[in-house]
């Protein structure tokens, strides 16, 4: 079926084709990114922690400043992970082990804790 429109022949209406089906993108990758800073984080203060107590007390130190700063990389990219939409499960599970595992938090907890008994 075909119509005239000032001179020029306009097709009709075309026959409906279905689109593919586009492969679904993850979208989780900043997610995944705060949970591997999260578990960084969690590695590199248990690893400090047992150095420490071997007395090598620089290394120590180190390995807290490479814990302190994968957790702010960890809480800010969960953060945004959860604000954004990608990977909020992941970006949760991020903000708690960067919150938990940091060592200036490790460090008030075991002070507070140290006054309870």
């Amino acid at each position: 079926m075909s119509s005239e429109f000032r001179g020029i022949e306009v097709f009709g209406p075309a026959p409906r084709r279905r689109a593919r089906q586009a492969r679904r993108v993850r979208r989780s990758r900043l997610g995944l990114v705060s949970v591997l800073a999260g578990i960084v984080t969690v590695a590199a203060t248990s690893t400090g922690i047992a150095t420490s107590m071997a007395s090598d007390f620089a290394t120590g130190i180190l390995l807290a400043y490479l814990a302190t700063g994968t957790s702010v990389v960890a809480v800010l990219c969960g953060a945004a992970s959860v604000v954004t939409g990608r990977g909020r499960r992941l970006g949760v599970i991020a903000i708690a082990l960067g919150v938990l595992a940091s060592p200036p938090v490790l460090t008030r907890l075991l002070d507070w804790a140290s006054g309870l008994g």
